[in-house]
Parts: C-alpha cells; sequence; structure tokens
C-alpha cells in the first residue's frame, strides 16, 4: 500500500534490565500490497508465567497469519463494510481464530519442549500451586499474554484487543481519543489474558469505513499508559509522536521513537515499552502546522 504505513517498536524495561529478566513483549509491523498490520503483545510479568516471552511472539504471529486468511475471505468487500451485523460475526470469528490459532502454537510448543527444572524452579512460594497444574498438563497460562493489532486496507480499517494497554488515534487536528471500549475487568496489575478460558468471548473490536479512518493509529503496552500520569499525558505523547512521523517522516519518526522509549522504560514503568501503529504519512505531512498547535497548547 502506498497510502498508509505500519511501524512497530519494542524495548527491554529498564526493571527487566537491572533484574536479568528475558523481554516480556512483542511487536510486529507489516506492510503489504494490500494492507497494513501492526501488532503489541505484553506478557504477564509474575514468575509464574514461566513463557510469556514465547506467548507474547505467538499471539502477534497468530493474529498476522488469522487476519491474512481474513481479508483473503471477504468476497463482497461493500457487504462487510455496509452490514454491521455480518460484519461483527466474522470480526467474532476471526477473534475466535485467532485464539484458536494461539492455543495451538502454545500447545505444541509445550509438547515439543516440556518445562525444564530451571523453569520449574522459578516459581515463588506464593504461587506454588502451579507446580501441579503444570505437571498436570494445565500449561497455556504460562504463556499467557494481552493482545492489540490495527488492520488497514484502502476501504477499512479495525482494530482488535484482548487486554490492557491502549489503542489511540491522533486526526490531522490534533485531537486524540481512545476508540477501542476500556475492560473494566482490567485495573491495577490484573487483565484479561489469551490464556483465559473465555478468550475466545473477551475481544473488543472498532471498525472505521474508508472516510472516518483517522491518520495516525497508536497501540502501546501497559508499560507506556502506566509511564504516564493519567490519559491526557499519554494523549500528549501520541500525538508528540504524530507531530514527528508528519515533521520527519516515516524512517526518521521511527528513529525518534526507538531512542525515546529507552528513557521512557527508565523514567515511568520500568517495564518493557511497545509502540506500534499504522500512519499515513501524507496526511500527517500536510497538518505540521496545526499538530504543532495542538501539542503546544496541550
Amino acid at each position: 500500500m502506498d497510502r498508509y504505513s505500519a511501524f512497530a517498536v519494542t524495548r527491554v524495561g529498564e526493571l527487566h534490565l537491572r533484574n536479568n529478566i528475558v523481554c516480556q513483549d512483542y511487536s510486529m509491523a507489516i506492510n503489504n500490497e494490500d494492507f497494513v498490520f501492526s501488532a503489541v503483545a505484553d506478557g504477564h510479568g509474575s514468575q509464574h508465567y514461566l513463557r510469556t516471552d514465547r506467548g507474547s511472539r505467538m499471539a502477534v504471529e497468530s493474529a498476522f497469519d488469522c487476519v491474512s486468511e481474513f481479508l483473503d475471505s471477504i468476497e463482497d468487500t461493500q457487504q462487510f463494510i455496509s452490514n454491521g451485523a455480518m460484519r461483527d460475526m466474522m470480526l467474532e470469528e476471526l477473534w475466535f481464530n485467532i485464539v484458536t490459532r494461539w492455543k495451538a502454537r502454545a500447545e505444541s510448543d509445550f509438547l515439543n519442549n516440556p518445562f525444564t527444572e530451571e523453569e520449574l524452579s522459578r516459581i515463588p512460594d506464593e504461587y506454588a500451586e502451579y507446580h501441579q497444574y503444570y505437571a498436570d498438563g494445565q500449561f497455556l497460562s504460562a504463556y499467557g499474554t494481552t493482545l492489540a493489532f490495527v488492520v488497514c486496507t484502502d476501504d477499512f480499517a479495525f482494530c482488535g484487543q484482548i487486554g490492557d494497554g491502549k489503542c489511540v488515534t491522533v486526526e490531522c487536528s490534533g485531537i486524540a481519543a481512545d476508540p477501542v471500549p476500556d475492560d473494566p475487568r482490567c485495573y491495577n496489575n490484573i487483565t484479561t489474558s489469551m490464556c483465559q478460558e473465555d478468550a475466545e468471548y473477551s475481544a473488543r473490536f472498532v471498525f472505521f469505513p474508508k472516510e472516518f479512518i483517522p491518520p495516525a493509529f497508536f497501540i502501546g503496552t501497559d508499560g507506556i499508559q502506566n509511564s504516564y500520569l493519567d490519559i491526557e499525558q499519554l494523549h500528549g505523547f501520541y500525538r508528540g509522536l504524530a507531530l514527528n512521523f508528519a515533521e520527519f517522516g516515516y524512517n526518521e519518526g521511527i528513529h525518534r521513537l526507538a531512542g525515546f522509549l529507552p528513557e521512557m522504560t527508565k523514567m515511568g514503568s520500568g517495564d518493557d515499552v511497545s509502540c506500534a501503529g499504522v500512519i499515513d504519512i501524507e496526511r500527517l505531512a500536510n497538518s505540521v502546522n496545526t499538530l504543532k498547535s495542538a501539542v503546544n497548547f496541550c
């Protein structure tokens, strides 16, 4: 696609660097001829979630594979756009396929690589019951992760999410919004997850027909959100990121974001941080002065 560009950047959290903990985030950006895709996933941080780094990677890869198949399966684009009931049903089926694909990958990984004694030794005493869970073959929670992704075609765009983190859109005017509804089950360090029994029914989607696609979608793991005091500050970060892309272009915008994320985690949450998204560089570049005014005003 010429109009839209996807990007993704992940950096290890400051606390993970200090404590020699593997990065549990994963992100991906794919720019295809007919669609662009970006995604972030955040593996659960508690030590009894033994393979969340693998789980987050599998979630993003499963989402991309299923989205590709989903887009290929759409026979009538206009009907998909105009028929809300049919579209909701199709998106629910997409989500079911993503979760099913993720579970299959986790199961294959577990069967081919059973938990080692070294892994099991990392389970804290307060979670000792997980020794028995894993011994009984209840392995999915070891791979627990959130997932958020954005898909954009020439005719429509949509976002899907399970768990915490935030999707933010920025308009050419500088107005920032949170289009994906919050999940009330996500609070403090509690989140919904791909590993839960009801994961097939826990997705939140938002759909944009062509005329309402914003020039910038951003998705971030909770390491980004938790680095700011409130939603206004978070919106300010994404507004500034949109301005960076508008002023300096795609490659330099990514370079500046990659340089800033380590400072964000050092001064903010200390957690792994992943930021991905889809942007319309031309529309943003044509709105530099408006975006500057919005950034300076806020």
